[in-house]
């Protein structure tokens, strides 16, 4: 199996838990971890080093420049970092025609080899999706469902046959006053249905600032999506110690929960410390 990670500095230690969780779980079948970053630094090299002591996996990583993604639409939380991904298959050697992409803030909580086995000839990507209505109309779509791109198995030859990543990025610049969720909106509207729906167990979302969470059992992957996230040290939920369970085993042990570096991110710890605290009341209610 080869597995694709995109991301920046700001998320390096996130990808390493996320990797490390991965790699404890896929120990038999896992060969290939790609990463496309910006820039990488000694240290992160000498934790790489550290993770192929893990099994015995190649670490592919493939440096890229901004200038494809520059001017295109952030957040505070979403850098530029999350439009790699839309350049990948262009990066990655053209021998490859299929990858599993994972993003950062996930962890790999069970075997994958059963997703990575998925037919995806007549497709071009497989992801977990859902029916929509109101992003269906925001987006002009033509079907129904829409999907997280968080965790996708890509059928590299499909999408570079039909260069999905310029198509999206045109689609960016050009309409950017319809996208709300960077490349996901920009994914789903190029691609409109032509995907292999995932089951929920796949990418489990859990969004820790809404209080709502698909994770249970049967989850494989459990997605951290939201602005709210597990490393915060303002998160009080109880979902955050599978992050931190595999963070004590990966090379970045020694890392600390995150604190709010400026005034405005301290108003939106208290704010998200309220919003906790209201979700557990609600919770308690319906018990």
């Amino acid at each position: 199996m080869e597995v694709l990670f995109c991301f920046d500095g700001k998320y390096e230690q996130h990808f390493g838990v996320a990797v490390t969780s991965l790699i404890l779980n896929n120990l038999e079948n896992l060969t290939k971890v790609h990463i496309i970053t910006k820039k990488i630094t000694s240290s992160f090299k000498q934790k790489i080093d550290q993770l192929k002591t893990k099994a015995k996996i190649d670490f592919l990583i493939y440096e890229v420049e901004d200038r494809e993604v520059a001017n295109l639409k952030v957040s505070e939380h979403i850098s530029s970092a999350a439009y790699y991904r839309l350049l990948a298959p262009d990066i990655l050697p053209n021998h490859l025609s299929k990858i599993l992409y994972l993003d950062s803030d996930l962890i790999v909580n069970g075997s994958i080899l059963e997703l990575y086995s998925y037919d995806i000839s007549n497709y071009i990507v497989a992801a977990h999706g859902k029916k929509v209505v109101t992003t269906k109309k925001r987006l002009e779509l033509n079907n129904n469902y829409y999907f997280n791109s968080g965790v996708m198995l890509i059928n590299l030859e499909n999408w570079r046959n039909m260069n999905i990543g310029k198509q999206c990025i045109d689609f960016i610049r050009n309409y950017p006053h319809m996208i709300k969720l960077w490349d996901q909106d920009a994914l789903n509207k190029v691609i409109d249905g032509q995907f292999l729906n995932l089951d929920q167990k796949w990418n489990s979302l859990v969004d820790l600032y809404e209080g709502h969470s698909q994770a249970n059992d049967q989850s494989i992957v459990v997605h951290f999506t939201g602005s709210l996230k597990p490393w915060h040290g303002w998160c009080i939920s109880s979902e955050k110690e599978l992050y931190w369970s595999y963070l004590r085993k990966s090379p970045w042990s020694n890392c600390s929960p995150e604190i709010p570096k400026n005034s405005k991110q301290v108003l939106s710890a208290i704010k998200a410390l309220f919003k906790q605290l209201q979700n557990l009341k609600k919770s308690s209610k319906n018990k």
